[in-house]
């Protein structure tokens, strides 16, 4: 029967593992999430490239999660395809590897206490005493790296006292329903505790101390593998769609190298240990499971070689309902939201989106189009989720620099929100110009033709749309059209071409029109400075 030291031992040592895995990687996230997108951007140019960025970024940051969010948010912005996108993946997963060397090999085989303590210490410090969130952040995953390695020591002694405990036969990896059993335990306890790299401690300390075979521990890895496609699909279940194609895509790596590595499981164990005694290689029992996960890793690397053509084909075709909808966000979900950088960027795209939308339904009330509220609600509260992921990712501690962004992009939505409540209000406007003169409606189309132009370069400067004229003077154009229309109604009525009560409807319907190109403008700008991104027209006109 279990004591109560080796319950109290088991449950702390693995609390420790996961404060610091926790600590470890929050740290390397936030404190190097703009470093993670530059190397995305500039090593993902051929299917090689990306599979060793993944690889050398998860081993780095120590989460496989971040680099998958970091490369989901890639896609949506357009800056990596399907195809490089799902290599990056794969790299990833071989990356995850190197938490079971680092346990294998600092873990079992140096004295923990020796730089474990001295770590825990200096990091607590830096988090504690810093001043920037990146030094913070850093003494956050010095500190964790610490505990990590205080909570393996914690383990081993755990099992080495759980041997003379329990009866552990069933778990000898001898034949299938052992081995069965063993990968069933590698897949729950990934599942329940939402992480590989804690499955992984478990059992490599398991084997390290000879409680298991190295036979069981291996089935045991490939479940835990297995496991990580529950923990991701459960991540993205009200994810963006191409959230959803990179989970499925990490499911089916797992599955299929987790069923190929099933088959040839006792070959492939015997090979690893030839490869041991060829290469002079430590006979530990965990570094030999060490080298089995990165093995069977890579074997799944060169399956996906031939398969992933057609993988990238037929994940193109899934999900594709969600990307037409105004109604949702379609690059902002709660994974981005865990790397402020990335949070950040996907931002300014679910808000040009938004911008667009907005620009499509000023141009449709100038052709007469009767818009209809639900277009005004669905917008509306797409701006309101989005400002709701901003204050969410805020709750993080941020550089000043990013703050400062989500700061501005709350401003820009604002802008869009007032654009939209002073469209709506306009709607008079069609039916007040069917009671007028031609030239009346002359005038009325000229103004207008202003504003317009103005909404469409700002369109097209800052969100990439096409066919606006680039002229320096169109705010100047603009304004000055409106005074002259303004003046142009006042003296119509006086003169008795207008009745008093359609000269002061028109007027409002000018105002309403004038401020909704203005609150357009004033959105397009914020959000362009946000992007770094300025047009050059008109920077003084709608400053106030």
């Amino acid at each position: 029967m279990l004591s109560w030291s080796a319950i109290s031992g088991f449950s702390g040592g693995l609390g420790l593992f996961l404060l610091g895995m926790w600590l470890l990687t929050e740290g390397l996230k936030l404190g190097g999430g703009s470093a993670l997108s530059r190397i995305l951007a500039s090593w993902t140019t051929t299917r090689l490239r990306s599979f060793l960025s993944g690889f050398s970024l998860t081993a780095v940051v120590q989460s496989s999660s971040a680099v998958t969010v970091a490369v989901i948010g890639f896609i949506n912005a357009g800056l990596l395809d399907m195809s490089r996108s799902l290599w990056v993946v794969f790299g990833s997963n071989v990356g995850t590897t190197m938490t079971a060397w680092i346990v294998a090999i600092v873990g079992f085989k140096f004295k923990v206490d020796a730089f474990a303590l001295p770590a825990v210490g200096i990091g607590a410090l830096l988090h504690l005493f810093s001043t920037g969130v990146r030094f913070r952040s850093a003494g956050g995953a010095l500190a964790g790296f610490g505990l990590l390695l205080l909570g393996l020591q914690i383990l081993q002694g755990a099992f080495s006292s759980l041997e003379h405990a329990v009866d552990l036969s069933a778990f000898s990896g001898k034949d299938a329903s052992s081995i069965a059993l063993m990968l069933l335990l590698g897949l729950l306890l990934t599942a329940v505790m939402q992480s590989s790299s804690a499955a992984m401690a478990i059992v490599l300390t398991a084997v390290a101390t000879e409680t298991v075979t190295i036979a069981a521990g291996a089935a045991a890895v490939i479940g835990a593998n297995v496991g990580t496609t529950v923990t991701a699909l459960l991540a993205v279940l009200k994810a963006t769609a191409n959230a959803r194609r990179v989970a499925v895509a990490h499911m089916l790596f797992n599955v299929i190298t987790a069923t190929v590595a099933l088959i040839v499981l006792a070959p492939f164990i015997g090979l690893i240990a030839w490869f041991q005694l060829t290469l002079n290689m430590d006979p530990n029992p965990a570094i030999s499971l060490a080298l089995f996960h990165t093995a069977f890793n890579l074997l799944g690397v060169a399956l996906m070689i031939p398969l992933e053509p057609r993988i990238t084909a037929r994940l193109k075709r899934l999900f594709t309902r969600g990307e037409t909808q105004t109604t949702r966000m379609q690059y902002l979900d709660g994974n981005i939201l865990r790397i402020p950088d990335l949070a950040l960027n996907a931002t300014g795209l679910e808000q040009s989106r938004i911008l667009g939308e907005i620009a499509t339904l000023i141009r449709q009330f100038r052709q007469g189009v009767t818009l209809p509220n639900a277009a005004f609600a669905e917008l509306r509260a797409v701006l309101s989720d989005i400002n709701e992921a901003i204050v969410e990712c805020s709750k993080q501690a941020l550089p000043g620099d990013i703050a400062e962004a989500f700061r501005k992009a709350i401003e820009a939505n604002i802008h869009a929100s007032n654009c939209l409540d002073n469209l709506r209000a306009g709607a008079k406007l069609p039916e007040l110009e069917n009671s007028l003169s031609q030239q009346q409606k002359d005038m009325l189309a000229t103004f207008f033709a202003h504003g317009l132009n103005l909404a469409n370069y700002y369109e097209a400067a800052v969100l990439g749309a096409a066919g606006a004229t680039d002229d320096r003077n169109l705010p100047e154009d603009f304004e000055s059209s409106y005074d002259d229309m303004r003046k142009y109604i006042v003296s119509q009525g006086q003169q008795q071409h207008l009745s008093s009560r359609t000269m002061e409807s028109l007027l409002q319907e000018l105002s309403l029109f004038r401020r909704m190109i203005r609150q357009y403008v004033k959105a397009c700008r914020t959000l362009g400075a946000l992007r770094q991104d300025k047009p050059t027209i008109g920077e003084q006109t709608y400053d106030h």
